[in-house]
């Protein structure tokens, strides 16, 4: 209608294009946030595409992450091929449940710690609240793939995830 378009265009009010949101989307971002006990959601087409923002929004060429070896085969192939070409390092840590192997992997140039709730497809779990704390000590965010646990199971951010993502596909 005309008043809507009015608004949107001149005071910035409603939705003018799908692609930039719209009332449903918005809906089930709010619905994600407060499921998982975050502030804010960000629905995308894929769970790699979550994936790859979560991490690219902090991360860029000469940065390094640390990651589980027990993820998902697509995740290690985006940290592993497509990041390391944008000059985005990765270290894997293989043993999960050793906290000191995930600290030793940290460099100055670190910006993130990512591993899975739990692990696709070895079902491992990680000790989340465990790795959030070796993220605050060196001021890194921990994300979390949290897809086969759903908020149903876990909420990470409760127990010191800074970040989580799923698939919904």
């Amino acid at each position: 209608e005309y008043e809507a378009a009015a608004a949107h265009f001149g005071e910035g009010q409603g939705y003018a294009y799908t692609r930039i949101g719209n009332p449903t989307i918005e809906a089930v971002e709010q619905t994600l946030a407060a499921l998982e006990g975050g502030t804010q959601a960000l629905l995308l087409a894929s769970g790699q595409a979550a994936t790859t923002v979560a991490l690219l929004s902090v991360l860029e060429a000469g940065r390094h992450v640390v990651s589980s070896t027990h993820i998902y085969e697509g995740t290690r192939g985006l940290l592993r091929d497509n990041l390391s070409r944008l000059g985005i390092t990765t270290t894997f840590v293989d043993d999960i449940d050793d906290v000191d192997a995930w600290e030793a992997a940290i460099r100055p140039e670190t910006r993130a710690l990512f591993a899975e709730s739990i692990s696709n497809a070895a079902n491992r779990l990680v000790d989340i609240p465990a790795l959030g704390a070796v993220a605050r000590r060196h001021g890194i965010p921990l994300i979390v793939d949290n897809t086969f646990a759903t908020p149903y199971l876990i909420r990470p951010i409760e127990h010191g995830a800074d970040i989580v993502v799923h698939s919904a596909t």
